[in-house]
């Protein structure tokens, strides 16, 4: 493994090269007097610095407390993050000593880091999130948190143990001018009678041709990078479309594009199912106590390539259902659809909450329907996302998970709740690709009657990468 201290990563074309931070820099930043003393705010550690790094986390998190280390296996990823790190540790008056490693244990070993944030493929989430509370740190992760329903079980194993915080990454909980808890105290309410069927839109996948093999970019370990996961070629993915990750970077089965893949995800229903499905189970907890068996029926899918006993007869386009609708009945009748459009009901992406007396919609542009205009003659009490919460609403997803960090609280998007929603969509993947009616067992967390079915509960780990609680 290679690393770099107290270094800015510039990659060129013969390779990595690094640049001392105060000889870049003209020197250490002294913090300020209006800053917080270091006993005041924790020192975090950020593992894997793609999109959600650059779009949210680290300019979040790093508003709250410094960054002591970056780990990522692309070192072009690396030095991008880096940079951020120094713009915002200037901003803040803290001083300019990050380190960039290649290995992540590097970053867990740093006794002085005490909180986490994970922004890896899907593939490695459970492995880094577990290593980190087993060395005392707590985690802010993003979704899904896990690859396999196994896993979750995990997961939650290693919360016990460990009595560490862990926030996911399901925003929709906390942000968007809390439109979605607000839907979900509606059906607590009984704003739309009795629950009948909810709708998640989430969107469809995307297939490709078939992409040739490359040898992968220098700045990027391969092999580290695949973790868990047998061991495949490095695949050019389609250029033109490296959406600001550079030239040099084919993103194959990387990056951008590892969701598309059942090696590393779930494709689309664990993507954006993991932000609404989780919101229809959340609602759906407001009624009942458990979900029980939940009959899965997959009406409809489209997959890039055959599939064999569930599993991809290609290894050179992209694998994970482009299209699909699906039909999963709770045992008292009410209806969970999860599709990828529902043009039929005049939307592509977003939630449909229907019962006997009114049905609303809601997606992060708007909550609408007749029991949100109702609430203008009979509006909600006055503290009910307080209620919901069990806190006063945060002022963001990462703000909830700092102060939980403090009060040691458990987060609003917790493992346990994560795990209950993501197993569904887990479930419902394993249905659609073994093209038949399954039932899933939530108290018992498997599949009944179809040995099959259960196989894919689990899956065989690359010796090194095992997660071991």
């Amino acid at each position: 493994m290679t690393e770099t201290r107290r270094g800015f990563l510039h990659v060129s074309a013969l390779g990595v090269t690094t640049i001392g931070a105060s000889y870049w820099l003209g020197g250490a930043v002294r913090a300020d007097s209006n800053s917080k003393s270091p006993n005041e705010r924790p020192v975090l550690g950020f593992i894997g610095c793609g999109i959600r790094f650059h779009e949210d986390l680290g300019h979040q998190a790093m508003k709250l407390g410094p960054c002591a280390a970056i780990a990522d296996v692309d070192a072009l990823q690396a030095g991008r993050a880096l940079q951020v790190a120094f713009d915002e540790h200037r901003a803040a008056g803290y001083p300019l000593d990050v380190d960039v490693y290649e290995d992540y244990r590097r970053v867990l070993d740093r006794p002085e880091i005490t909180a986490v944030f994970i922004a890896t493929p899907d593939h490695w989430h459970t492995k880094i999130a577990i290593d980190a509370m087993k060395t005392g740190k707590d985690v802010y992760c993003e979704k899904p948190l896990t690859l396999t329903i196994r896993e979750g079980q995990q997961f939650i194993d290693a919360v016990k143990q460990t009595k560490r915080v862990v926030q996911v990454g399901t925003i929709q909980r906390t942000e968007f001018n809390n439109m979605f808890a607000t839907a979900v105290s509606l059906v607590g309410a009984g704003r739309v009678g009795k629950l009948k069927q909810i709708t998640c839109a989430i969107g469809p996948a995307r297939k490709c041709d078939s992409l040739p093999t490359t040898p992968a970019p220098k700045t990027l370990n391969w092999e580290l990078w695949q973790g868990q996961t047998p061991l495949t070629d490095y695949l050019q993915g389609p250029i033109g479309d490296l959406k600001g990750y550079g030239a040099g970077h084919h993103l194959g089965r990387t990056h951008n594009y590892f969701r598309w893949w059942y090696e590393y995800s779930g494709g689309k229903l664990t993507d954006w199912g993991a932000h609404h499905v989780d919101i229809a189970v959340w609602a759906l907890e407001q009624t009942r106590k458990g979900l029980g068996r939940v009959n899965i029926e997959p009406l409809a899918a489209e997959h890039p390539v055959p599939l064999k006993d569930g599993m991809p007869t290609a290894s050179d386009r992209f694998n994970t259902a482009v299209t699909f609708n699906v039909k999963c009945t709770l045992d008292d009748g009410t209806q969970l659809d999860i599709r990828d459009r529902a043009t039929d009901l005049g939307f592509d992406n977003g939630i449909l909450f229907e019962g006997d007396a009114g049905r609303f919609f809601v997606n992060r542009g708007k909550l609408s329907g007749k029991p949100v205009e109702d609430l203008s003659k009979n509006p909600l009490p006055t503290d009910y996302l307080r209620k919901l919460y069990g806190i006063d609403p945060p002022k963001s997803h990462v703000a909830n998970f700092f102060d939980c960090t403090k009060s040691r609280r458990t987060p609003i998007a917790d493992v346990a709740s994560h795990h209950r929603a993501i197993s569904i969509c887990h479930a419902v993947n394993i249905a659609l690709r073994l093209d038949r009616k399954l039932i899933y067992d939530t108290d018992q967390e498997n599949f009944i009657a179809d040995d099959q079915a259960n196989t894919f509960l689990e899956r065989p780990q690359r010796k090194g990468y095992e997660i071991t609680v």
